[in-house]
């Protein structure tokens, strides 16, 4: 009996340690978040003599891990994106500098959209550039008229 009694004792001064042991906090899992101040931007109406358009998306990796972008690729030719390739450690920003050139594109509404690809949790982002381009404006050019003698 004064054994079982000694080891129960003992199991109870001991249980506090183990209770402490499973309390520890699990090694918090990396990763990288990719987060944009936004996804869309709208230019407005521009002339077509001025087509030629930049926007910068500012992002923020709000992950604990470094942010690799992979891939940035615009669903026209008109549009080109231009990406970090170094990492962005995390709480750091960047930017996707977007080029539009509409000089040789119909006037009217336009829309299109850049796909990143990069190793965030979120692995995918899309982002719009929006706009409507006027028409060129026609040059009159003066009627000569020529007498035939």
């Amino acid at each position: 009996m004064k054994r079982i009694i000694t080891a129960l004792l003992f199991a109870i001064m001991l249980f506090p340690l183990f209770a402490q042991e499973a309390k520890k906090e699990k090694p918090q899992k990396l990763y990288a978040e990719i987060k944009f101040e936004k996804t869309n931007h709208n230019f407005g109406t521009f002339a077509a003599d001025t087509a030629l358009l930049d926007y910068d998306f500012k992002f923020t990796n709000v992950g604990n891990a470094d942010l690799y972008i992979h891939q940035a690729f615009a669903s026209c030719g008109c549009t080109v994106p231009v990406f970090p390739v170094e990492a962005i450690k995390p709480g750091e920003s960047g930017y996707i500098k977007v080029t539009y050139d509409g000089m040789n594109k119909a006037p009217g509404n336009m829309r299109r959209s850049i796909t990143i690809h990069s190793n965030a949790k979120n692995e995918m982002v899309k982002l719009y550039i929006l706009g409507k381009m006027l028409p060129r404006k026609v040059k009159e050019v003066p009627v000569v008229t020529v007498d035939e003698d």
